[in-house]
């Protein structure tokens, strides 16, 4: 197995994708918060909008969501992601879990046509090169009814972070993942220990958490080579004339969830 995942590794790009693969490779903890965090990023949906549904988690990194929703009782689960090193951490985790099964899948590739009742891209569109490309296609993989929830990161409520990680990314997008969870100590060591740091949701939120879970989700925030904070009006815009019958956009959790029917 170790050998395995040593191979996978010196096949990574340096695409936002494959760094994120070697992310979830690393942290592969279903952290206690995980779970929280979920449902502040879906509602108004909740566990029960999951019971005897067909659910696509698209971009399922090490496949939290996809466990989740098998526990809230979906019928089935495809969990897809378009890293080997996501892809090999999710069939670990979820290697004995019933009704989910784990692809490497690009979104932008997907065949599978009206096959969903309940499509998830959370934290997932603002790293995409083509969002709006994606929505599109995952559009296509819900029935009739069918409902697609996302969550975007939020510019609003994270503006000094969203700047200082655009200007930050720029040197880190040359170095390895594993570099840059080094670097990353120079943010979630200050936070940990309580030191004053530009205000906003990401910060606020990883300083509720112990230091393990906190520095994932800095190294998660700062590993990607696309990372963007959207406002409003970009979420509307992104989301914009799909060929669905509505998307409501609200405010939650530092950022904006959309909710849209087919």
């Amino acid at each position: 197995m170790a050998q395995t995942r040593t191979l996978l590794r010196t096949r990574q790009r340096r695409d936002t994708a494959s760094r994120l693969g070697v992310h979830w490779d690393r942290y592969r903890d279903v952290f206690p918060h995980y779970e929280a965090q979920l449902l502040a990023r879906i509602a108004p949906l909740g566990a029960g909008d999951f019971d005897g549904r067909d659910v696509l988690d698209a971009g399922c990194g090490m496949g939290r969501h996809a466990l989740f929703a098998a526990r809230y009782g979906a019928r089935s689960v495809l969990a897809v992601d378009s890293a080997s090193l996501a892809v090999h951490a999710a069939h670990e985790l979820l290697a004995d879990v019933p009704r989910v099964r784990v692809e490497r899948r690009s979104i932008y590739e997907l065949p599978l046509k009206r096959a969903f009742d309940l499509v998830l891209a959370v934290d997932v569109l603002h790293h995409l090169q083509d969002p709006r490309l994606a929505l599109e296609k995952l559009g296509e993989t819900l029935r009739r009814g069918g409902r697609l929830i996302a969550w975007l990161q939020g510019y609003e409520e994270n503006e000094g972070f969203a700047r200082f990680s655009r200007r930050v990314q720029l040197a880190l997008r040359h170095l390895p993942p594993r570099v840059v969870h080094k670097v990353a100590y120079l943010v979630s060591a200050p936070l940990f220990l309580g030191l004053p740091l530009r205000r906003s949701h990401v910060l606020a939120r990883a300083a509720e958490l112990s230091f393990r879970p906190l520095h994932a989700q800095i190294v998660g925030a700062l590993v990607p080579e696309i990372s963007r904070y959207y406002r409003r009006e970009e979420v509307e815009a992104l989301f914009g004339e799909l060929e669905l019958q509505k998307c409501e956009v609200r405010a939650a959790a530092g950022g904006w969830t959309v909710l849209c029917e087919k």
